[in-house]
């Protein structure tokens, strides 16, 4: 979506009254403004006036002229003849016209500003870029006044219903809740250093000073005296920004457009193919396709504008790029790049039909702030915004309608556990009633889950008293069934240490889609089963009407099971366990399998020194970690099952004690954390005898890779 600033030109006598440009505006704002396309100035309106654009009212003349918000077109334009015109004139029906006391207050001073020798149709023109300028044309105030009315618009297109709106507040009072207020001021800090850091970068932009070298460079060619923020532009807004403004990875380092090679001489240019460019080369690349491009994403104060410059370049890393309008506006946008996520926030939140993703970003930025009431002068509020959507997105991808069924599995410390428990809040609305967590045992059997006679105390004359009780999956299948319009989570832990065959029973094809009880029709019998207990629960309640409870469906007296399509089943598992053969294929084919492998962008951001900071050789310390696993995956032969989770590489944060991370901390996290795991590994594989080889190899594997 492009977005034009045009100028409304009443067109009235030269010696006018300036009561009679009052009246004009406010007779034609909303009428016809600019020709049509017989007129060859007017044919330019016709095809560019867009919806969204904005119209402004002028007063003064040439340099001196001042703006004021007209309208936003709100339709396509509609052709039509109109008396005193030269040809056809078009109609853009406006989303919000100035009204007779808007204007008044204004203060208009039309002297000068005739145009013409008698009254026409309104007339437009565009903005000029020597126009948008900061000694006049788009002000601060103008910019808040049209900023205040596409909020207003904006929010009249939200998908949220009250219920929902109230839920999603709740929801975002808790989140900032749980922070620590100590964590906030900290959050606040690092904001605070990283715009004095850009500035930096901003004013040589600005000023035309920003070379090749401070865009791309490499950390070991930069001089420690002479050196930028992060060293240079592109890791300043990848790496260094990224703790509080979000991760906005390019996906390969070429996608720069212009980089500078590892043997410090020699540059990679993307659209011209080039792999060893020499220096001139690419400065000509950069100063003719990159260098202006930051400039006027930078120099524009319109955050839609900023948006349409963004998506309408050619430049591949366009995360970046939106980074770099981010800290530049960091009111205006979430600090959020993702295109998945932003898709899913925008579809949920917003009833429209937008395209870009920025401007998506910078929608739900603007509804979210408005709806939660951020406080936009509170950084922190700015930050804990940004990671509260993320988490609450990230949230509702733990199960889906089609698939209700799913095993989270991978190595052991990959955060599997902590992903679905920390995302269960959001996704129940804090709706702790929503969702059952239990964890599997060798001794769980299906009385524990569906069904049993169990031992309930001791009778009077001293022998075991049992009764028939209801597992704990039975119960929480009733109180979903008897909530419908609401979705439950079952989630169990180590899934695969009890014999699951054993303890699902009859009950186990109940859990396919196809063959779930469908909660949302009344008195719906479809898909249900007599269970091994049916006979006898239905005779006790036959006996006494207390016993109901047992029952989760009763039909003409005979007590049945289901499942109901409203409860998604949830399981997690390490897939190094020895009894992941409990999982037979009965079984398997009725779950979605997810694979959680280690997250090394999750080491790389979350392993920080003593008050949140970043160790200086972070980087190299992930390199070191995919070099372990890798060498157990690969050369060890183990295979990626029996690679480290990151919470293992994680722990080093609670290791070192200088800013810099040392071969013997990494060492020491080898020998406390790594090593007995890894020992019982090659058990399996190696002979005793040569356990030991092993472990000194990976640990000099492990240990050298931070030099």
């Amino acid at each position: 979506m492009s977005i034009n600033y045009w100028v409304i030109s009443p067109n009235v006598h030269n010696d006018a009254s300036v009561q009679r440009w009052k009246d004009i505006i406010i007779e034609r704002q909303n009428a016809y403004i600019g020709f049509g396309p017989d007129d060859s100035t007017g044919s330019t309106f016709f095809n560019q006036v867009k919806e969204g654009d904005i119209i402004l009212v002028a007063q003064g003349a040439n340099r001196n002229k001042h703006c004021y918000l007209c309208g936003i077109v709100n339709s396509s334009a509609i052709s039509g003849e109109e008396e005193g015109t030269p040809g056809y004139a078009q109609r853009r029906e406006l989303v919000y016209t100035l009204s007779e006391s808007e204007i008044s207050s204004l203060k208009l001073n039309f002297n000068g500003c005739a145009y013409g020798e008698a009254d026409r149709i309104p007339a437009l023109y565009k903005l000029k870029p020597w126009e948008n300028t900061n000694d006049l044309r788009i002000t601060t105030a103008l910019l808040d006044a049209i900023t205040k009315k596409r909020v207003e618009l904006l929010m009249k297109n939200i998908k949220l219903n009250t219920e929902r709106q109230d839920q999603i507040k709740f929801l975002w009072n808790k989140f900032k809740s749980k922070i620590k207020e100590e964590d906030k001021n900290l959050k606040a800090k690092e904001i605070d250093s990283l715009t004095e850091q850009w500035n930096l970068y901003r004013e040589k932009l600005i000023n035309d000073t920003f070379i090749l070298d401070d865009y791309t460079n490499t950390l070991s060619n930069i001089s420690r005296s002479n050196s930028m923020p992060g060293g240079y532009l592109c890791n300043f807004l990848e790496r260094t920004t990224r703790t509080v403004l979000g991760s906005s990875k390019p996906g390969n380092a070429e996608n720069f457009e212009v980089k500078l090679n590892n043997d410090n001489s020699t540059y990679y240019i993307k659209s011209e193919k080039k792999e060893k460019a020499n220096k001139q080369d690419a400065e000509n690349h950069f100063n003719n396709n990159i260098r202006e491009l930051l400039r006027s994403i930078i120099s524009e104060k319109d955050p839609l504008k900023k948006v349409n410059m963004v998506e309408a370049s050619s430049y591949s890393a366009k995360q970046i790029l939106m980074k770099l309008a981010v800290l530049d506006n960091l009111n205006d946008f979430l600090y959020i790049y993702s295109e998945t996520i932003l898709n899913n926030l925008y579809e949920e939140f917003i009833d429209g039909e937008e395209s870009s993703i920025f401007s998506k970003n910078h929608q739900v930025c603007t509804v979210l702030k408005n709806l939660l009431n951020i406080d936009k002068n509170d950084k922190s509020e700015l930050i804990l915004l940004s990671s509260f959507l993320w988490q609450y997105s990230t949230a509702q991808a733990i199960a889906d309608e089609n698939n209700p069924n799913v095993i989270m599995y991978g190595s052991p410390g990959t955060g599997k556990t902590y992903a679905v428990v920390n995302n269960l809040d959001f996704v129940c609305q804090g709706d702790s009633s929503r969702y059952e967590i239990l964890q599997f045992h060798p001794s769980f059997t299906y009385e524990d889950f569906i069904e049993g006679i169990k031992p309930k105390g001791v009778s009077k004359d001293g022998n075991i008293r049992f009764e028939l009780v209801n597992g704990i999956f039975k119960n929480f299948c009733i109180r979903a069934k008897n909530n419908p319009r609401k979705t439950y989570y079952f989630v169990v832990d180590e899934i695969n240490r009890a014999n699951l065959s054993a303890v699902f029973g009859e009950t186990l094809s109940l859990l396919e889609k196809d063959y779930r009880h469908d909660v949302s029709i009344e008195n719906n019998s479809k898909n249900l089963i007599k269970t091994q207990y049916s006979a006898l629960i239905s005779e006790l309640i036959k006996e006494d009407s207390k016993y109901k409870d047992l029952a989760y469906y009763l039909e003409n007296g005979e007590a049945k099971f289901g499942v109901p399509n409203n409860i998604f089943f949830i399981g997690m598992m390490n897939d190094v366990d020895k009894s992941i053969d409990a999982f037979d294929l009965a079984l398997r084919r009725r779950f979605k399998w997810i694979r959680k492998d280690c997250d090394y962008d999750v080491i790389e951001e979350e392993t920080k020194f003593k008050n949140s900071e970043e160790f200086k050789n972070i980087n190299n310390y992930r390199m070191a970690c995919e070099r372990m696993n890798n060498y157990i995956s690969t050369d060890l032969g183990l295979g990626k099952s029996y690679e480290f989770g990151h919470s293992f590489f994680m722990k080093m944060k609670n290791i070192a004690k200088r800013k810099e991370i040392t071969p013997n901390n990494m060492e020491v996290l080898f020998n406390l954390h790594l090593r007995p795991t890894l020992k019982e590994y090659l058990r399996s594989v190696f002979a005793e005898s040569e356990l030991d080889n092993k472990l000194i190899d990976s640990l000099s594997i492990f240990k050298n890779s931070i030099k």
